[in-house]
């Protein structure tokens, strides 16, 4: 039986020069090397999705060396004077760019005809906790949040969404091809950034709290209370992205106060509601499927260190190495919400479809 890997290599749009599709292949490399037995498997099928080159290549493997072919150059390679404003938006038209549906679309047609046959669905390059970032685009405004068309996809939009898997953006026979297409021991994995000032604010108050830092690490209960203070400038900017969290100290002479208490319990509240509604969340709670990303307040970068041929992303956890670490905001959320890391210790999370169903509503 064929076993597919779906790869999606987004463009670099900061500045160009590094070629995602070749950290793309090297994942390609790292799974043959993990799996031994693909190695001489002739039915073991990668597919990479070059956004940057528009085209779309198959990797099969020969006595453990991958070969990659052309299968689909039909779309349009980037190009910065086309496609790009000076501030490195994504134009707002209609263009033959891969988006990330063309990669939906390729997996719900495996579904259709090969079902249970993608092991990993990987999207490579910049994101943030709505979804990856495969070139920057906007929607207009018809699909923004408040808009009259919220709930669809802007047509032209490449970048994912967290509505993409709503029934709407697939509709019940598109989405149990899609669905369909994962073999049992499957997963998403989003390589990109989660980063947010939001997340790692509320957890660096609550480690620099007095209350926090006068137990051992770990040994602090749900009902335990931190003194929490904040700007008024990320007051400005926040605290309408979770009401129940930040407002909850509202009175009748203030709409944000910025000072104020709140439980442990409070508190992974809040980062439960912040992971339930990333991109990851949805993706893993509406498909069944587990899905990798990183945490809301983290961010992502290319590996550094080790053989260049084998580097792909990492949340970086080392300050040595990249200059800064996000391995505060990891371990608080695996020590307080029991979050589980990724399988490579690359810093990921899991999402796993049977928690984040639980924690809905919260």
């Amino acid at each position: 039986m064929k076993k597919y890997v779906i790869l999606v290599a987004g463009y670099e749009y900061h500045n160009g020069r590094t070629n995602i599709a070749t950290i793309a292949k090297r994942r390609a490399a790292f799974l043959i090397r993990q799996h031994r037995a693909w190695r001489t498997d002739p039915n073991v099928n990668f597919i990479l999705f070059d956004v940057r080159h528009g085209r779309v290549d198959k990797g099969t493997v020969n006595n453990g060396a991958i070969h990659w072919t052309l299968e689909n150059d039909s779309f349009d390679a980037i190009d910065d004077a086309t496609h790009y404003s000076e501030e490195r938006k994504f134009i707002q038209a209609n263009t033959n760019v891969i988006s990330i549906t063309d990669a939906y679309s390729y997996i719900q047609n495996i579904g259709k005809n090969e079902p249970g046959t993608v092991y990993e669905f990987s999207v490579l390059g910049h994101g943030w906790r709505g979804g990856p970032v495969l070139v920057n685009t906007f929607e207009r405004d018809e699909f923004k949040t408040n808009g009259s068309q919220s709930r669809t996809r802007d047509p032209w939009d490449k970048d994912g969404r967290r509505k993409d898997t709503n029934v709407i953006n697939m509709d019940f026979t598109r989405w149990l091809y899609y669905k369909n297409a994962f073999a049992n021991n499957a997963y998403v994995w989003v390589w990109g950034c989660a980063a947010s000032r939001l997340y790692k604010k509320v957890i660096q108050k609550v480690l620099r709290s007095p209350q926090f830092r006068a137990k051992r690490y770990g040994r602090h209960l749900d009902t335990d209370t931190f003194d929490l203070s904040f700007t008024q400038e990320f007051a400005d900017r926040n605290f309408a992205y979770d009401p129940l969290f930040f407002f909850r100290s509202r009175t009748p002479s203030t709409t944000n106060t910025r000072r104020f208490s709140r439980t442990l319990l409070e508190v992974k509240g809040f980062l439960i509601r912040g992971m339930v509604h990333t991109y990851s969340g949805q993706m893993a709670h509406n498909t069944k499927v587990k899905t990798y990303a990183a945490l809301p307040g983290t961010g992502s970068d290319y590996e550094r260190g080790g053989a260049s041929g084998r580097r792909v992303m990492v949340v970086p956890r080392n300050s040595s190495v990249y200059g800064y670490s996000f391995n505060q905001i990891v371990r608080f959320y695996k020590t307080y919400l029991n979050v589980t890391e990724d399988p490579d210790r690359r810093g990921y999370a899991l999402y796993d479809p049977e928690i984040i169903k639980s924690w809905k509503g919260r």
